[in-house]
């Protein structure tokens, strides 16, 4: 895909509309090449393609913003364009922001930090359980379409930053699996960009303090989110009705020193189920990654993952969920400010089933 083309567009658009002046939207990328070996029987080494992310920032007016991201990405079937984040918004001050589009959504530091552009994140692989809703492993709505509103203020020496939306209700389609859902094959947790099934919407916010004396950021968040069937036939219930009915609560934080690094998240799950046994469940998550910086180029990273619930919990059992532990180890090396290469060593260990051991080596890069 050449950038051109994409600049090509907006300017045509801009003609359309009228504009007396055309504007260009620049795109930066991101992107990164692997390699990995998985030590599971069968498993061979190899190559691979990891997603080639387009974003580009544009100021429309003096207080407009748009902001689009397109990713390219290998689903192991076929080549598979996403448009991970499309959104406008207008500045009214320093406490008030308000957009309009599809977002990540504000559940926590990692989300709302490290994006799909891999050169962002310290480790090649993300927290297990905040994989993307078509990936394997996710159990939390990572992307929203409705409306956010977020500002900063100052408060004592510090400075508190908020972040409230809006948006379209989750959904899952029961009849590609029903509650006998496996990693492997599993329906996603779609985040309804164009209807909202049962017309509940997804509430949420998300608040962080930063610290002024002491690179400390803390933050807490929570939201309400009705998950209804959107399968028309064959469902576990009729299309639109409640599958779950959940609340999710949650804290993070972010230690950036000289030296040592640290980043937390903890969430828990409440699922009131209206499949399956019917009853309320509780399940919780969290992570734990520490680091150390030798020097601008060089950095270690530890990182700890659990993920608990109900064994008879539907929303878990629909998105073929496994508890278990992750653990990461990782080395990264900065190349400079626009590429590093990556070692890590990921360990998974389920409850049921047998440990296995993913070994990998990134390189990502970034086009600004």
């Amino acid at each position: 895909m050449n950038i051109k083309i994409f600049k090509v567009g907006v300017m045509a658009a801009s003609v359309a509309l009228g504009s007396s002046s055309a504007m260009a939207a620049e795109f930066g990328l991101f992107g990164d090449v692997n390699f990995y070996k998985n030590n599971a029987p069968g498993e061979n080494s190899a190559f691979s393609l990891g997603a080639l992310d387009f974003y580009a920032t544009t100021n429309i007016t003096d207080d407009t913003q748009v902001f689009v991201e397109y990713v390219f990405e290998d689903s192991g079937s076929g080549l598979v364009t996403d448009l991970e984040r499309l959104w406008i918004g207008k500045q009214f001050n320093d406490a008030l922001k308000v957009a309009v589009g599809r977002f990540h959504t504000p559940v926590g530091l990692w989300n709302r930090s490290y994006h799909h552009g891999a050169l962002l994140q310290d480790t090649v692989s993300r927290p297990f359980f905040l994989d993307f809703e078509d990936g394997a492993a996710g159990v939390l709505p990572v992307h929203i379409v409705g409306m956010l509103a977020n500002g900063s203020v100052e408060a004592g020496s510090g400075e508190i930053n908020y972040e409230a939306y809006v948006a379209n209700g989750s959904s899952i389609d029961s009849s590609i699996a029903g509650l006998g859902a496996t990693p492997g094959n599993k329906p996603e947790l779609d985040i309804n960009v164009a209807s909202d099934p049962n017309g509940s919407k997804m509430i949420g916010a998300r608040v962080t303090y930063a610290f002024a004396d002491t690179p400390l950021v803390l933050g807490v968040m929570a939201l309400n989110n009705v998950i209804a069937e959107s399968a028309e036939t064959g469902g576990l219930i009729k299309f639109g009705d409640t599958l779950v009915d959940q609340k999710i609560y949650g804290a993070d934080l972010n230690f950036d020193g000289e030296h040592f690094l640290a980043l937390g998240e903890y969430y828990q799950f409440d699922n009131d189920t209206r499949v399956g046994d019917g009853k309320q469940h509780t399940g919780n998550a969290y992570y734990l990654q520490l680091g150390y910086k030798f020097n601008e180029r060089h950095r270690v990273v530890y990182r700890h993952a659990r993920l608990d619930f109900d064994a008879t919990d539907a929303y878990f059992q629909l998105l073929g969920a496994r508890t278990g532990t992750h653990n990461v180890v990782a080395y990264r090396y900065d190349m400079d400010v626009t590429n590093a290469i990556k070692v890590e060593v990921n360990r998974n260990s389920p409850d049921a089933g047998s440990d296995d051991t993913t070994y990998v080596v990134q390189w990502a890069f970034m086009v600004p």
